[in-house]
């Protein structure tokens, strides 16, 4: 995906924030509605900030004159990671949008379904991310719809092993509703993930910074995040387990999504055996949300101070004026209420 960048020199009048002057010529090219911009705030010592030119130029026009931005819109692993999450998943999704919509009419008979697996030749037009839209969408409805075959203390295990995977988290609507409403139907769940050394390697760091935040989102809404290496982990279908065993795998296999609202024995006797793998052995095994996710940003090679200070900063200033997705099927609410626990995590331990 190419983004327009717009060079401004900044002023620097005060502590944690920058003056920018749009200019006579930025509005147009700015605000064209087919092109994605930027504008890229340079200081005098060749520090460089994001804002999205769209907000830049509505803000420019309701005043006028240099514009206030944050310093938290520094350009660096959290913020070139956010902005490469949203922008591609905005533009992917807007390009299928109306696919998007005839799509769900033509597979609306399989809604209410017990059991129900959809080839990727059913949708062979949709690109890749709105398929996984479409996938995930599906699978989340299964799974609210089929909260009371469920008791005691649900496991889940999802197959996101990546930041970009994981972002979908952190951007598309259902999901955060989707963890809402999970975790008020059960107060305490846990959820797994496999993620090798591997994975991390090949992973940049702003696309680690991705899955951390994914993590820090899932531990918002009161959900225990485990971590699993193993190798035998990586072909298992997403699944729920709690006295029931429901699948619902839109990520990884060879359709579209499968789900089954009670799974069959053999499927529950490996669902049960990671489950015990993964609380035996889980790699960031710790007592409290703070610590889980200090391990979270260990295995990751992520430098927590840094992290955590960058949510602080980031926290205040929120994401909107840095990146704000387009498509209605997408919200920054996700990625803000991350940041914003990671950076009071400190003050809700102590409450």
């Amino acid at each position: 995906m190419w983004i327009a960048a717009h060079y401004r020199e900044v002023e620097l009048p005060g502590e944690g924030w920058l003056l920018v002057d749009p200019g006579k010529d930025a509005g147009a090219p700015l605000s064209r509605p087919d092109r994605r911009s930027l504008v890229i705030a340079v200081d005098h010592e060749r520090r460089f900030y994001a804002l999205d030119g769209r907000r830049f130029v509505d803000r420019a026009g309701r005043r006028t004159g240099p514009q206030p931005i944050s310093t938290a819109a520094l350009l660096d692993d959290l913020t070139t990671g956010i902005i490469w999450a949203a922008t591609n998943t905005d533009v992917a999704l807007l390009a299928d949008d109306a696919q998007l919509v005839s799509s769900q009419g033509r597979l609306a008979h399989h809604d209410g379904r017990r059991t129900s697996d959809v080839a990727l030749s059913e949708v062979p037009t949709l690109n890749a991310v709105a398929g996984q839209w479409l996938g995930s969408r599906f699978c989340a409805r299964h799974i609210t719809r089929n909260l009371d075959r469920l008791s005691g203390q649900p496991f889940f295990w999802t197959r996101e092993n990546r930041g970009e995977e994981a972002a979908s988290w952190l951007l598309w609507r259902h999901k955060y509703e989707y963890l809402r409403r999970t975790s008020r139907w059960f107060p305490q769940m846990r959820r797994a993930l496999r993620v090798s050394e591997l994975d991390v390697a090949a992973s940049p760091r702003y696309e680690r910074v991705l899955l951390l935040l994914a993590v820090a989102l899932m531990e918002v809404f009161g959900i225990t995040v485990e971590f699993s290496p193993e190798p035998e982990h990586a072909e298992v279908e997403g699944f729920v387990l709690a006295g029931d065993a429901m699948v619902a795998n839109w990520l990884g296999g060879s359709g579209l999504w499968y789900v089954d609202a009670s799974a069959p024995p053999s499927r529950r006797s490996v669902f049960s055996d990671v489950e015990a793998s993964v609380a035996a052995e889980s790699l960031v095994a710790e007592s409290t949300p703070q610590r889980r996710l200090a391990a979270v940003a260990s295995y990751l090679n992520i430098p927590w101070p840094w992290f955590h200070r960058r949510c602080e900063q980031l926290a205040v200033a929120g994401v909107d004026d840095i990146v704000h997705p387009r498509s209605r099927l997408l919200s920054t609410r996700g990625l803000n209420t991350a940041i914003r626990y990671v950076a009071y995590l400190n003050d809700l331990q102590r409450s």
